[in-house]
Order: structure tokens, then sequence, then C-alpha cells
């Protein structure tokens, strides 16, 4: 079902459709059929998300790395795809009081108190094609969507939607973590290696993070594309944020572990042990977690 927007779209507001749910393993799912997402959208997950957004925070040193601090200061008009629980575009609102935020996912698990009256939330999957109109947006962000995308969506209708709704001028950025982690630990080897050949053979791209850059380009809507990338060292030799980042990714592993466990066609006690050991292997072998930001400027076409 189509959702209406308008220059005059209404702030503070969550729309909401019905929600589509199911449980497996004790753990809670969408339900859509053009998704391939595998994470939960239960407590748990939102809390994992929540929690690793200000570890990211302190990894990038901010929210994002466009240059669009000023326009934002000023008033400008922000979207962000896959919001989950919504902890990044709230900061960012609480941050600039005089921008409008809006936020789209595919589950309906914001927050339904203390929400800024400068964000809106709309449940929506963006491979339906988003309802905005050309052009409506300053900047646009999304995050951890390797799971979300196939490689040839990626490529030939993510960015492209992204840019038709971003202003002439405006920014778009994406940050993403590759799926496997480099370790001496087999646990780790081994799990990493299952979750990479899953998403694989359901058409994702376990290293898209590695290739944005090149789809960025090949659409040739970016005036500009810069891209970054942070290697970050697991378990408590990484420090705060070392133990943070190892904490997110095996509660991640939980998160989407019904559907790993089965693809690795071994049992549930099975695979939380190693789960489990590849934890404690993160604090005595050197274990390694990649992030990318890729963010390009949408050109402006020159006047006739």
């Amino acid at each position: 079902m189509g959702l209406c927007f308008s220059c005059s779209r209404r702030v503070n507001r969550v729309e909401y459709q019905r929600p589509q749910y199911r449980v497996v393993d004790g753990r809670r799912y969408h339900n859509l059929q053009n998704s391939e997402y595998k994470l939960a959208n239960d407590e748990p997950e939102i809390y994992r998300l929540q929690r690793y957004h200000f570890a990211l925070k302190e990894i990038w040193d901010g929210n994002f790395q466009s240059p669009v601090d000023e326009i934002l200061r000023k008033g400008a008009s922000v979207l962000e795809i896959g919001c989950g629980p919504g902890t990044w575009i709230i900061d960012m609102a609480k941050t600039y009081p005089r921008s409008s935020f809006t936020a789209i996912d595919i589950s309906p698990v914001f927050p339904k108190t203390d929400i800024p009256g400068n964000v809106e939330f709309i449940q929506y999957n963006l491979l339906d094609g988003l309802t905005m109109a050309n052009s409506s947006f300053d900047f646009v962000h999304q995050r951890y969507l390797v799971g979300g995308f196939k490689q040839e969506q990626w490529r030939n209708q993510v960015i492209q939607e992204l840019l038709r709704v971003t202003r002439p001028g405006g920014w778009i950025e994406s940050v993403e973590t590759d799926t496997e982690w480099p370790s001496e630990g087999d646990a780790t080897q081994r799990l990493g290696k299952s979750l990479s050949e899953m998403l694989r053979s359901k058409g994702l791209n376990p290293k898209i993070g590695q290739e944005l850059p090149e789809i960025f380009e090949k659409t040739g809507g970016f005036s500009e594309i810069r891209n970054k990338s942070i290697t970050i060292r697991l378990g408590e030799k990484g420090g705060k944020v070392g133990e943070e980042s190892l904490r997110f990714a095996v509660n991640g592993l939980r998160s989407g572990g019904p559907f790993v466990r089965e693809f690795m066609n071994i049992s549930t006690e099975h695979y939380n042990a190693l789960v489990e050991v590849m934890e404690i292997e993160a604090h005595h072998n050197v274990t390694l977690m990649k992030q990318y930001r890729v963010f390009g400027r949408k050109k402006v076409e020159p006047i006739s």
C-alpha cells in the first residue's frame, strides 16, 4: 500500500501498517515476502542497535562524514533508510532542531515516546519504490543494509532511488561492514564464512561495503564521491570500542541465528556454543572488523 507524501507533510507522525511478524526459535522477525533481511526485530535486537549507535558515533567521531553540518544547522530535509528503532535520527533531530527528519523501515519498531517534533517515522520498504517526490531531501543516510538488498538491487535500484529523492547538490551516505572477521580463531572463521556464504546463496553481497564506491560511480549521478574505512580490533584489547563492536557482532549472530544455523545444518545448541567460543577467541586472538562509509554529492544540472 502506497503512502502519500506532500510538501506540507506533518511532523512527529508515526505511520504503521498492519504488523507482519513471525517467530522462529523464540526470536521475532518480519514476514515480508520481498525482503531477505534475516535479523530479528524484537527487544534484544532493538537494544543491540541502540547501544551500538553510540559506539559508532565514537568510532567515526560523529553521526556522519558528509559535509552537511552547515546546512543542517540552517535547516535541511533529511531521510534515513532502514532506521530500525530510530536512534540515529532522534540523535540527529535533537542536534539539529531547525532541520526536518523522515525515517523509514520495513518493521515498525519505532519509539512511541520522546519523539522530537521534527521527526517522522514511516513503515515502508524502499524496494517498493519510495513515495517521496523527486528532489525532496538534502541528505540521505543509511547503514548496515548488507543483509537487506541483493547485489542486483544495489546496482539497479537502491542508489538510483536515493538519487531520485535527493536534491541536486545534496549528499547520500551509506555505512556498511564486512560479514567476516579476520582471526586465528576457528569458530570465528567458521561463523564468518558461513554467514557470508548464506548471504551469497540469497543473492546478497557480504562485501558490499567495498563495492559501493564503484556502484555510486556507475550511476553517473554524482559529481563527487568519497569513501573511508576503519578497522576495529574486537574484544578487550580493542578498548571500549573493541568490546562494544564484539558485543554487536556476536549478538548480531544470535539475532540471525535461526537462519545461519539452518544454513550450516547444525543444532541450535551447537550454533550457540560456536558463538560463545567466538566471543572468547576475540579476547585471545587478533580479530578484526572492517567498516566503510561511502558518501557522494548529487550532480547539479547546469542551467541551460
